[in-house]
C-alpha cells in the first residue's frame, strides 16, 4: 500500500485573524478546538504549530486546520511558511493525532456533550444543522454545534474561524436563524451563541 501524499492549500476565512489550511486527505475523524498547547505525544502536528509565537488557537477539522493568529503578524507574511510546514510534516509522517494513545489531553476539547437525552426538536435542529448549515460553516473554517433548544431559543457553540469572527452575528441571524425559521417557523424565536 502506498503512503498518502498530502497537499495543503490555504484559504482566507471571514475572520481576518484565522486562516484555513486544507488537506487533500482526511486528517481526523473528530473536530477539536485547541486553545492551549496539547501534549506533543498526543497531537504532534498541532503541538508543532503552537511553537509559532503568533498562534493563539487551532481548530482541527476533518480535512483542514484553522489557525488563529495574534495581531502582531499579517497572514501575507506567514501563510506560505505555515502551509509548507504542515505539508512537509504530514508527508514526513508527523501525526496530527496519535491514535495509539488513549486521549488524555490537557487541550480544551470544546465539543458539546449533552448529559440528557435530546428532545425530538433538538434532534430535528441537529439534522437541519447537518444538512443545511454545517457544510457552509466548515467551508469557512469552523463548526457549529447545538447546545440546547428551549422555548424557541436555540443555543449554539461556534468553533474555529466562526468563534470571534466579525461576521458571526450576521451569519447567526441572517443565515442560521433564517434557515431554522424557514423550516420550523414560529417555533424558532432566536439563535444565540454561548461563546
Amino acid at each position: 500500500m502506498k503512503n498518502k501524499i498530502y497537499t495543503i492549500y490555504s484559504e482566507y476565512t471571514p475572520n481576518p485573524e484565522v486562516m484555513k489550511f486544507v488537506s487533500n486527505q482526511v486528517l481526523t475523524e473528530d473536530m477539536i478546538e485547541f486553545d492551549i498547547i496539547p501534549k506533543q505525544n498526543e497531537y504532534p502536528l498541532i503541538y508543532e504549530l503552537f511553537m509559532f509565537p503568533f498562534v493563539e488557537n487551532i481548530f482541527l477539522g476533518i480535512n483542514f486546520i484553522s489557525i488563529e493568529k495574534n495581531d502582531k503578524v499579517n497572514w501575507d507574511d506567514i501563510s506560505f511558511e505555515i502551509r509548507v510546514m504542515i505539508q512537509e510534516k504530514l508527508n514526513a509522517g508527523v501525526l496530527v493525532k496519535n491514535t495509539s494513545l488513549k486521549p488524555n489531553t490537557t487541550s480544551k476539547k470544546r465539543k458539546v456533550t449533552v448529559n440528557r437525552k435530546r428532545t425530538k426538536k433538538e434532534n430535528l435542529i441537529e439534522d437541519i444543522f447537518e444538512q443545511h448549515i454545517r457544510p457552509y460553516v466548515m467551508q469557512d473554517g469552523g463548526d457549529i454545534s447545538l447546545v440546547s433548544y428551549e422555548k424557541g431559543i436555540v443555543k449554539v457553540l461556534l468553533q474555529g474561524a466562526c468563534n470571534g469572527c466579525p461576521s458571526s452575528t450576521y451569519t447567526l441571524k441572517q443565515g442560521i436563524e433564517t434557515k431554522l425559521k424557514q423550516i420550523l417557523g414560529d417555533e424558532i424565536k432566536e439563535v444565540i451563541p454561548i461563546n
